[in-house]
């Protein structure tokens, strides 16, 4: 760390790795170090130029991970590019065998050791050979759906079951997240799109649940998710993406539980649509005491990820090595 500041490669230089590039350059306990991308249009390109704030950094955007790596003497690397664990396996391997401390934005990475045990075992050895930790988060999953309720059952002396809700209006999202709930689509080109993959809705429900079950040490039955629901525009409603018409998508909701005793034990209900009239995040706890959270007007996922991204990265320098969950760091906090 030079002056005390944490050297950062950002891999992934798109929407969210560049509002993530972006808050780094404001914040006194980082320094960008490197950057990486694969896209034509921005390899080559000063760092400053690619993401278009009117100054040059002095660090280039290279299509070479390792070379990135060996040129940028970093601590870590903040990684965004895909929601996939099978997507960023390799591009994480590259991270962890370069010695470096990786904080991802992939959403099945936040607890992969039920979805994809195989690929969890082998990046948790060869984090663990590296001397180095590497860890998925974000506004969700990562903190507003697992950690928080996590965290909130702190003072309960018994937890029966968890609840969480996510109401979110997509329409003050990101393009590309517009564009993964379905917005503009037909009822039928939506269901096309989800059964061939095209857009996925939300990815992380069952990251999400698994992790509650893990910090309660809650063995499940069972979980399901059930495939998104589409959510259709009574009038025209006025995105980003399109003028949505009045029956045609404008987003989406989806379901998802795990089960214990064969009795709902963790359920999770994300809904995102450019008709939500109000927003918030809420969790509900019913046990002893039972306890009930709502942020009134949510929190930003956009903002959040990018947050939970960079606030992460001084808990993951400071864990022993391996692949780790937001319940096995020290608790977040915003750092400056």
């Amino acid at each position: 760390m030079a002056g005390g500041k944490i050297r950062v490669v950002v891999y992934g230089c798109g929407v969210m790795g560049g509002r993530i590039a972006r808050a780094l350059l404001d914040k006194k306990s980082f320094e960008i170090a490197g950057a990486v991308d694969v896209d034509p249009k921005l390899v080559g390109r000063d760092l400053g130029e690619a993401l278009e704030i009117g100054k040059k950094l002095g660090v280039s955007v290279e299509k070479d991970a390792a070379a990135a790596f060996s040129k940028a003497k970093a601590d870590a690397v903040v990684h965004a590019t895909s929601s996939h664990l099978k997507s960023v396996f390799p591009q994480l391997a590259s991270c962890l065998e370069a010695g470096l401390d990786v904080v991802s934005t992939c959403e099945e990475l936040s607890f992969p050791w039920k979805r994809h045990p195989d690929l969890s075992r082998d990046l948790d050895a060869l984090a663990r050979k590296c001397d180095a930790t590497v860890v998925g988060t974000g506004i969700n999953p990562g903190y507003l759906m697992d950690t928080l309720p996590a965290v909130l059952t702190a003072p309960c002396l018994r937890v029966e079951s968890v609840h969480v809700t996510r109401m979110m209006n997509s329409a003050k999202r990101r393009i590309p997240f517009q564009e993964k709930v379905g917005t503009g689509l037909t009822p039928a080109q939506f269901q096309e799109k989800i059964r061939t993959g095209a857009i996925t809705g939300h990815v992380g429900l069952q990251e999400s649940i698994h992790m509650i079950a893990a910090a309660l040490d809650w063995t499940l039955d069972d979980v399901t998710e059930f495939p998104p629901e589409a959510v259709l525009a009574d009038r025209d409603v006025q995105t980003a993406v399109a003028v949505v018409k009045p029956g045609n998508v404008i987003g989406l909701k989806s379901l998802a539980h795990g089960k214990r005793a064969g009795k709902k034990a963790i359920s999770m209900e994300f809904v995102a649509h450019a008709g939500v009239a109000e927003e918030y995040d809420e969790v509900l706890i019913k046990g002893e005491p039972d306890i009930r959270q709502r942020i009134l007007g949510g929190v930003h996922g956009d903002v959040g990820t990018v947050a939970m991204t960079i606030n992460t990265l001084p808990r993951a320098i400071a864990a022993a090595p391996g692949l780790k969950t937001m319940i096995d760091l020290a608790v977040p906090r915003a750092v400056p």
